[in-house]
C-alpha cells in the first residue's frame, strides 16, 4: 500500500514538473514572439532618433502619471484609526452660546461662556474735528511710513524668494519618480521596447497610437528643431543645455553623453507647455530690454508653440552673439584699440549681428573707397 502511494507521489511529481517545463517553454515562445514583434513595429525609431526619445519621455510621463494615481486611490482608502467612523463613534461639532441651555440641535455641543456687555454696534462719542486734527497729520503721516515700509518689505520679500527659473524642471516635463528608479539608460530605444513588452496587445496598440498622434503635431509645428545647432559640437550642446536651465526650462534628466544631452534637449523641448506666468514675470523684471514678441507673452495666455518660438529664437540669437564674442577676442584684441574704441566696436557689433571683425573691416572698406574716388576725381 505504502509503495502505491510513494509511486504515485512520484509519478504526481514527474507530471508537475513536465507541466511546468512546457509552460516556461510556451511562454518563452510567447515571450520572444511578442519582442519580435515590438521589434518590427517600433524599428522606425532607429532612423527617427529625435521620435525614439519622444517616446522614451512619454513612456516615462506616463508611468509617473500611473504612479501619481495610485497614490491617490491609496490615500483615499485610507482611514483615520482616530477618526469618528474608526472608533465607532458619533461626530460632533463644538459651537459656544452665551447660554448653555439653549438646544443646538443634534450632533452640535454646545459651551456656555460668560461675554462682555459691550455693545459694538454702538458708536463711541467721539471728539470735535478741531482737535483732532493733530491726530489725523500724524495718522497720515504713519500711514505714509507705513505704506514705505510695505513697499520696501514687499522689494525685499521678491529678492528673498527662490527664483522660479533657474535649475526649475520644464513645465510639463517632470517625472521625479521615474528618474529615482531610472538611471543610466544606454539604449533608448530598447528601453522603449522592453517597456512595451509589460503591456497587453490592447494596451500596446492603444499607448502607441496616442504617442504616434501627440508626436506627430509636435513634429508639425517644429520640424527642424534646433537645426542651427552642431550635434558633434559638444561645447554648443552644454551652453544650450545651460542656458535652457537658466530659463527655467531643465531638462528632466542628465546625459550619459553629448548624444543623449542632445536629443534629451529637443524631447524637452517637444514637451514643454511653455513659461509659467511667474516665470514670464521673473524673466521680464531680469532684462534691460524686452523685445515685442516676448511682451506678446506676458499680455494674455498663449499656446506652447509660441513659447517654443519665442525660447529658440533667444538661443539662436545669443549663441550668435557668443560666437561673435569669440572672434572679437582672437581679432580686434590683437589690434591692442583703446578701451573706448573697443566699447564702440562692441555697440556696432550687437546694432549690427555682426562680428566686431566685419565691423573693422566694413569700415575699412568704406574709407578705403573714399579715398580712391578722391584720387580719381
Amino acid at each position: 500500500m505504502n509503495e502505491d502511494r510513494k509511486g504515485y507521489a512520484e509519478e504526481s511529481r514527474a507530471w508537475e514538473k513536465e507541466r511546468v517545463e512546457k509552460e516556461y517553454i510556451r511562454l518563452d515562445k510567447q515571450f520572444s514572439e511578442k519582442h519580435s514583434w515590438l521589434k518590427n513595429k517600433l524599428k522606425w525609431l532607429n532612423k527617427e532618433p529625435r521620435a525614439a526619445f519622444f517616446y522614451f519621455f512619454y513612456l516615462a510621463l506616463y508611468g509617473e502619471n500611473t504612479i501619481d494615481k495610485c497614490a491617490q486611490k491609496v490615500a483615499k482608502s485610507f482611514v483615520d484609526p482616530f477618526s469618528a467612523e474608526a472608533l465607532g463613534t458619533v461626530k460632533f461639532d463644538l459651537t459656544i452660546s452665551e447660554k448653555p441651555s439653549v438646544h443646538q440641535g443634534d450632533g452640535v455641543a454646545s459651551l456656555g461662556v460668560m461675554t462682555s456687555d459691550f455693545n459694538l454696534d454702538v458708536p463711541e462719542n467721539k471728539p470735535d474735528a478741531e482737535t483732532s486734527e493733530p491726530q489725523n497729520s500724524l495718522l497720515l503721516l504713519a500711514s505714509d511710513k507705513q505704506e514705505t515700509l510695505e513697499g520696501d518689505l514687499d522689494e525685499l520679500i521678491r529678492i528673498l524668494q527662490p527664483s522660479t527659473l533657474k535649475n526649475k524642471p520644464a513645465n510639463g516635463v517632470f517625472f521625479p519618480n521615474f528618474v529615482a528608479h531610472v538611471k543610466g539608460v544606454e539604449n533608448i530605444i530598447r528601453f522603449v521596447t522592453n517597456t512595451f513588452l509589460y503591456l497587453d496587445a490592447k494596451n500596446i496598440a492603444s499607448l502607441t497610437t496616442k504617442i504616434n498622434d501627440a508626436w506627430s503635431k509636435v513634429y508639425a509645428d517644429f520640424p527642424e528643431v534646433f537645426s542651427w545647432m552642431d550635434i558633434k559640437n559638444e561645447e554648443q550642446c552644454v551652453w544650450v543645455w545651460e542656458t535652457m536651465k537658466n530659463k527655467g526650462v531643465s531638462p528632466p534628466l542628465n546625459p550619459l553623453n553629448n548624444y543623449q544631452r542632445w536629443y534629451f534637449i529637443c524631447a524637452t523641448f517637444d514637451f514643454w507647455n511653455g513659461w509659467t506666468n511667474a516665470q514670464l514675470e521673473e524673466l521680464k523684471r531680469s532684462r534691460k530690454k524686452v523685445s515685442q514678441q516676448f511682451l506678446v507673452l506676458t499680455e494674455s495666455p498663449t499656446a506652447p508653440q509660441k513659447h517654443k518660438a519665442v525660447l529658440m529664437d533667444e538661443l539662436e540669437k545669443a549663441w550668435g552673439q557668443q560666437l561673435r564674442r569669440k572672434k572679437s577676442k582672437t581679432g580686434v584684441d590683437a589690434l591692442k584699440l583703446p578701451t573706448k574704441s573697443k566699447k564702440q566696436l562692441f555697440k556696432l557689433s550687437n546694432h549690427y549681428g555682426v562680428s566686431e571683425t566685419e565691423i573693422m573691416v566694413n569700415l575699412l572698406e568704406h574709407k578705403y573707397s573714399e579715398i580712391i574716388k578722391s584720387d580719381k576725381g
